[in-house]
Protein backbone atom coordinates (compact mmCIF):
# COMPACT_ATOMS: atom_id res chain seq x y z
CA UNK A 1 0.00 0.00 0.00
CA UNK A 2 2.88 2.30 0.94
CA UNK A 3 4.65 1.60 -2.38
CA UNK A 4 1.45 2.33 -4.28
CA UNK A 5 1.13 5.69 -2.49
CA UNK A 6 4.76 6.54 -3.20
CA UNK A 7 4.30 5.68 -6.90
CA UNK A 8 1.19 7.88 -7.11
CA UNK A 9 3.04 10.72 -5.41
CA UNK A 10 5.93 10.38 -7.86
CA UNK A 11 3.54 10.53 -10.81
CA UNK A 12 1.91 13.65 -9.39
CA UNK A 13 5.30 15.33 -8.98
CA UNK A 14 6.25 14.42 -12.55
CA UNK A 15 2.93 15.75 -13.72
CA UNK A 16 3.53 19.11 -12.06
CA UNK A 17 6.98 19.26 -13.59
CA UNK A 18 5.55 18.70 -17.06
CA UNK A 19 3.02 21.46 -16.42
CA UNK A 20 5.85 23.98 -16.29
CA UNK A 21 6.77 23.13 -19.90
CA UNK A 22 6.59 25.40 -22.94
CA UNK A 23 3.57 27.58 -23.54
CA UNK A 24 2.72 25.80 -26.80
CA UNK A 25 1.86 22.66 -24.80
CA UNK A 26 -0.10 24.50 -22.12
CA UNK A 27 -3.54 23.56 -23.42
CA UNK A 28 -2.72 19.87 -23.58
CA UNK A 29 -1.21 19.94 -20.12
CA UNK A 30 -4.22 21.79 -18.79
CA UNK A 31 -6.48 19.06 -20.13
CA UNK A 32 -4.21 16.42 -18.62
CA UNK A 33 -4.21 18.12 -15.24
CA UNK A 34 -8.00 18.18 -15.21
CA UNK A 35 -8.21 14.53 -16.17
CA UNK A 36 -5.67 13.45 -13.57
CA UNK A 37 -7.86 14.96 -10.86
CA UNK A 38 -11.01 13.12 -11.97
CA UNK A 39 -12.38 10.32 -9.82
CA UNK A 40 -12.16 6.92 -11.43
CA UNK A 41 -9.59 7.96 -14.04
CA UNK A 42 -6.29 6.08 -14.07
CA UNK A 43 -3.56 8.69 -13.59
CA UNK A 44 -0.92 6.35 -14.96
CA UNK A 45 -2.92 6.18 -18.19
CA UNK A 46 -3.29 9.96 -18.35
CA UNK A 47 0.44 10.42 -17.81
CA UNK A 48 1.14 8.00 -20.63
CA UNK A 49 -0.82 10.19 -23.05
CA UNK A 50 0.19 13.66 -21.93
CA UNK A 51 3.95 14.18 -21.92
CA UNK A 52 4.80 12.60 -25.27
CA UNK A 53 3.41 14.49 -28.25
CA UNK A 54 4.03 11.52 -30.53
CA UNK A 55 1.72 9.17 -28.64
CA UNK A 56 -0.28 11.56 -26.50
CA UNK A 57 -3.62 13.30 -26.91
CA UNK A 58 -4.30 14.54 -30.43
CA UNK A 59 -6.79 17.12 -31.71
CA UNK A 60 -8.36 16.65 -35.13
CA UNK A 61 -9.96 19.79 -36.55
CA UNK A 62 -11.87 17.73 -39.12
CA UNK A 63 -13.66 15.91 -36.30
CA UNK A 64 -14.39 19.23 -34.61
CA UNK A 65 -15.84 20.63 -37.82
CA UNK A 66 -18.18 17.65 -38.28
CA UNK A 67 -19.50 18.08 -34.75
CA UNK A 68 -19.87 21.85 -34.72
CA UNK A 69 -21.68 22.12 -38.03
CA UNK A 70 -24.09 19.23 -38.24
CA UNK A 71 -26.64 19.41 -41.04
CA UNK A 72 -29.50 16.91 -40.92
CA UNK A 73 -31.28 15.94 -44.11
CA UNK A 74 -34.45 13.90 -44.41
CA UNK A 75 -32.71 11.71 -46.97
CA UNK A 76 -30.30 10.62 -44.24
CA UNK A 77 -33.04 8.47 -42.71
CA UNK A 78 -35.38 7.80 -45.62
CA UNK A 79 -33.44 4.80 -46.87
CA UNK A 80 -34.06 2.92 -43.61
CA UNK A 81 -37.73 2.67 -44.56
CA UNK A 82 -37.19 1.26 -48.04
CA UNK A 83 -38.27 -2.37 -48.70
CA UNK A 84 -34.67 -3.72 -48.73
CA UNK A 85 -33.94 -2.16 -45.33
CA UNK A 86 -37.18 -3.40 -43.84
CA UNK A 87 -36.46 -6.91 -45.15
CA UNK A 88 -32.94 -6.79 -43.67
CA UNK A 89 -34.31 -5.80 -40.27
CA UNK A 90 -37.06 -8.43 -40.46
CA UNK A 91 -34.53 -11.14 -41.31
CA UNK A 92 -32.41 -10.21 -38.28
CA UNK A 93 -35.49 -10.23 -36.04
CA UNK A 94 -36.62 -13.62 -37.34
CA UNK A 95 -33.20 -15.21 -36.85
CA UNK A 96 -32.75 -13.85 -33.32
CA UNK A 97 -36.33 -13.79 -32.11
CA UNK A 98 -35.89 -16.36 -29.31
CA UNK A 99 -33.32 -14.43 -27.29
CA UNK A 100 -34.72 -11.02 -28.30
CA UNK A 101 -38.08 -12.03 -26.81
CA UNK A 102 -36.32 -12.81 -23.52
CA UNK A 103 -34.94 -9.25 -23.54
CA UNK A 104 -38.42 -7.94 -24.36
CA UNK A 105 -39.96 -9.91 -21.51
CA UNK A 106 -37.38 -8.68 -19.00
CA UNK A 107 -37.34 -4.98 -19.93
CA UNK A 108 -40.79 -4.56 -21.51
CA UNK A 109 -39.23 -3.07 -24.64
CA UNK A 110 -40.33 -4.60 -27.94
CA UNK A 111 -37.77 -6.65 -29.87
CA UNK A 112 -38.73 -4.86 -33.08
CA UNK A 113 -37.79 -1.48 -31.53
CA UNK A 114 -34.38 -2.82 -30.52
CA UNK A 115 -33.93 -4.22 -34.03
CA UNK A 116 -34.87 -0.88 -35.60
CA UNK A 117 -32.27 0.92 -33.48
CA UNK A 118 -29.61 -1.64 -34.38
CA UNK A 119 -30.27 -1.18 -38.09
CA UNK A 120 -30.25 2.60 -37.99
CA UNK A 121 -27.31 2.97 -35.64
CA UNK A 122 -24.83 0.51 -37.13
CA UNK A 123 -26.53 -1.44 -39.93
CA UNK A 124 -26.96 -4.36 -37.52
CA UNK A 125 -23.37 -4.14 -36.33
CA UNK A 126 -21.74 -3.86 -39.76
CA UNK A 127 -20.59 -0.26 -39.29
CA UNK A 128 -19.84 0.52 -35.62
CA UNK A 129 -17.54 3.41 -36.61
CA UNK A 130 -13.96 4.09 -37.73
CA UNK A 131 -12.87 7.06 -35.61
CA UNK A 132 -10.65 6.48 -32.54
CA UNK A 133 -12.82 7.59 -29.63
CA UNK A 134 -9.87 8.93 -27.68
CA UNK A 135 -9.13 11.32 -30.54
CA UNK A 136 -12.83 12.22 -30.97
CA UNK A 137 -13.33 13.28 -27.36
CA UNK A 138 -9.93 14.89 -26.99
CA UNK A 139 -10.79 16.98 -30.04
CA UNK A 140 -14.22 17.90 -28.73
CA UNK A 141 -12.91 18.71 -25.25
CA UNK A 142 -10.48 21.13 -26.91
CA UNK A 143 -12.76 22.52 -29.60
CA UNK A 144 -13.30 25.90 -27.92
CA UNK A 145 -9.60 26.71 -27.90
CA UNK A 146 -8.82 29.59 -30.23
CA UNK A 147 -5.98 27.85 -32.09
CA UNK A 148 -8.31 25.04 -33.19
CA UNK A 149 -11.50 27.03 -33.58
CA UNK A 150 -9.90 29.47 -36.03
CA UNK A 151 -8.77 26.58 -38.23
CA UNK A 152 -12.22 24.98 -38.09
CA UNK A 153 -13.92 28.27 -38.92
CA UNK A 154 -11.70 28.74 -41.98
CA UNK A 155 -12.42 25.20 -43.18
CA UNK A 156 -16.19 25.43 -42.64
CA UNK A 157 -16.42 28.89 -44.21
CA UNK A 158 -15.72 27.34 -47.61
CA UNK A 159 -18.94 25.30 -47.51
CA UNK A 160 -20.92 27.67 -45.30
CA UNK A 161 -20.05 31.26 -46.34
CA UNK A 162 -22.66 32.74 -43.99
CA UNK A 163 -21.16 31.04 -40.93
CA UNK A 164 -20.74 33.46 -38.02
CA UNK A 165 -17.66 33.08 -35.81
CA UNK A 166 -19.44 34.23 -32.65
CA UNK A 167 -22.12 31.59 -33.18
CA UNK A 168 -19.47 28.94 -33.76
CA UNK A 169 -17.56 29.98 -30.65
CA UNK A 170 -20.68 29.82 -28.50
CA UNK A 171 -21.51 26.36 -29.83
CA UNK A 172 -17.90 25.25 -29.29
CA UNK A 173 -18.04 26.17 -25.60
CA UNK A 174 -21.04 23.90 -25.05
CA UNK A 175 -19.55 21.12 -27.15
CA UNK A 176 -16.23 21.33 -25.33
CA UNK A 177 -17.92 20.97 -21.95
CA UNK A 178 -19.85 17.94 -23.20
CA UNK A 179 -16.78 16.47 -24.89
CA UNK A 180 -14.81 16.71 -21.67
CA UNK A 181 -17.45 14.82 -19.67
CA UNK A 182 -17.46 12.10 -22.33
CA UNK A 183 -13.66 11.94 -22.36
CA UNK A 184 -13.71 11.39 -18.60
CA UNK A 185 -16.40 8.72 -18.98
CA UNK A 186 -14.37 7.01 -21.71
CA UNK A 187 -11.29 6.85 -19.47
CA UNK A 188 -13.46 5.50 -16.66
CA UNK A 189 -14.39 2.61 -18.95
CA UNK A 190 -10.77 1.45 -19.10
CA UNK A 191 -11.64 -1.67 -17.08
CA UNK A 192 -13.97 -2.93 -19.81
CA UNK A 193 -12.67 -1.22 -22.97
CA UNK A 194 -9.32 -0.76 -24.63
CA UNK A 195 -9.78 2.99 -24.75
CA UNK A 196 -6.63 3.44 -26.82
CA UNK A 197 -7.96 1.41 -29.74
CA UNK A 198 -11.78 1.47 -29.52
CA UNK A 199 -13.44 3.19 -32.49
CA UNK A 200 -16.84 4.71 -33.08
CA UNK A 201 -18.54 7.49 -35.00
CA UNK A 202 -17.21 11.02 -35.42
CA UNK A 203 -19.87 12.03 -32.87
CA UNK A 204 -18.38 9.66 -30.29
CA UNK A 205 -20.87 6.77 -30.25
CA UNK A 206 -19.66 3.16 -30.37
CA UNK A 207 -20.79 -0.44 -30.44
CA UNK A 208 -23.74 -2.07 -32.20
CA UNK A 209 -26.12 0.25 -30.34
CA UNK A 210 -23.86 3.33 -30.64
CA UNK A 211 -23.80 4.38 -26.99
CA UNK A 212 -21.75 7.35 -25.91
CA UNK A 213 -19.37 6.64 -22.98
CA UNK A 214 -21.60 8.16 -20.28
CA UNK A 215 -24.54 6.04 -21.47
CA UNK A 216 -22.34 2.98 -21.38
CA UNK A 217 -21.38 3.74 -17.77
CA UNK A 218 -24.98 4.31 -16.70
CA UNK A 219 -27.10 1.90 -18.74
CA UNK A 220 -24.97 -0.83 -20.35
CA UNK A 221 -25.74 -4.27 -18.90
CA UNK A 222 -24.71 -7.88 -19.41
CA UNK A 223 -27.27 -9.51 -21.66
CA UNK A 224 -25.35 -12.67 -22.56
CA UNK A 225 -24.77 -13.84 -19.00
CA UNK A 226 -21.01 -14.14 -19.34
CA UNK A 227 -20.31 -11.66 -16.55
CA UNK A 228 -18.97 -8.89 -18.75
CA UNK A 229 -20.43 -6.05 -20.82
CA UNK A 230 -19.49 -5.82 -24.48
CA UNK A 231 -21.47 -3.45 -26.69
CA UNK A 232 -20.12 -5.25 -29.74
CA UNK A 233 -22.01 -8.36 -28.58
CA UNK A 234 -25.62 -8.42 -29.82
CA UNK A 235 -27.12 -9.74 -26.59
CA UNK A 236 -25.31 -7.19 -24.44
CA UNK A 237 -26.16 -4.39 -26.86
CA UNK A 238 -29.85 -5.39 -26.98
CA UNK A 239 -30.18 -5.58 -23.21
CA UNK A 240 -28.40 -2.23 -22.88
CA UNK A 241 -30.72 -0.53 -25.39
CA UNK A 242 -33.76 -1.97 -23.61
CA UNK A 243 -32.42 -0.91 -20.21
CA UNK A 244 -31.79 2.61 -21.52
CA UNK A 245 -35.26 2.99 -23.03
CA UNK A 246 -36.96 1.55 -19.96
CA UNK A 247 -35.07 3.97 -17.72
CA UNK A 248 -36.33 6.84 -19.88
CA UNK A 249 -39.99 5.88 -19.71
CA UNK A 250 -40.55 3.14 -22.26
CA UNK A 251 -43.32 0.67 -21.56
CA UNK A 252 -45.55 -1.57 -23.63
CA UNK A 253 -48.57 0.07 -25.21
CA UNK A 254 -47.22 3.58 -25.78
CA UNK A 255 -48.70 5.66 -28.60
CA UNK A 256 -46.52 6.58 -31.58
CA UNK A 257 -45.93 10.07 -30.21
CA UNK A 258 -45.07 8.71 -26.77
CA UNK A 259 -42.61 6.27 -28.31
CA UNK A 260 -40.96 9.07 -30.28
CA UNK A 261 -40.66 11.12 -27.10
CA UNK A 262 -38.77 8.33 -25.33
CA UNK A 263 -36.52 7.68 -28.34
CA UNK A 264 -35.66 11.40 -28.29
CA UNK A 265 -33.63 10.71 -25.15
CA UNK A 266 -31.55 8.27 -27.20
CA UNK A 267 -30.95 10.65 -30.11
CA UNK A 268 -32.02 14.29 -30.19
CA UNK A 269 -33.24 14.18 -33.77
CA UNK A 270 -36.90 14.26 -34.65
CA UNK A 271 -36.21 12.53 -37.96
CA UNK A 272 -34.32 9.79 -36.13
CA UNK A 273 -37.14 9.27 -33.63
CA UNK A 274 -39.77 9.12 -36.36
CA UNK A 275 -37.71 6.66 -38.36
CA UNK A 276 -37.09 4.28 -35.44
CA UNK A 277 -40.77 4.15 -34.56
CA UNK A 278 -41.89 3.87 -38.20
CA UNK A 279 -39.41 1.08 -38.95
CA UNK A 280 -40.41 -0.84 -35.82
CA UNK A 281 -44.04 -0.49 -36.89
CA UNK A 282 -43.28 -2.26 -40.18
CA UNK A 283 -41.68 -5.28 -38.51
CA UNK A 284 -43.61 -8.36 -37.47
Amino acid sequence: MKKKFQWSLLLLILFLLFSSGPVSAADKLSLCQRLAAEKGVDRVMVMRYCPDKKSGFHVDTKIIGKNLKQVEYKATYDHFLTPPSVRKAQSFLDKNRDWLQLVEKKFKVEAKVITAIFLIESDLGRYPGRYPLLKVFTSLASCDQEEYLRVVFKELKVSYPDLDYKWLKKRARKKAAWGYTQLVALLQLADRLDVETVKGSWAGAFGICQFIPSSCLSYAVDGSGDGRIDLYDFKDAAASVANYLKAHGWQLGLTVKQQEKVVWSYNHSQLYCQTVVALAGRLQ
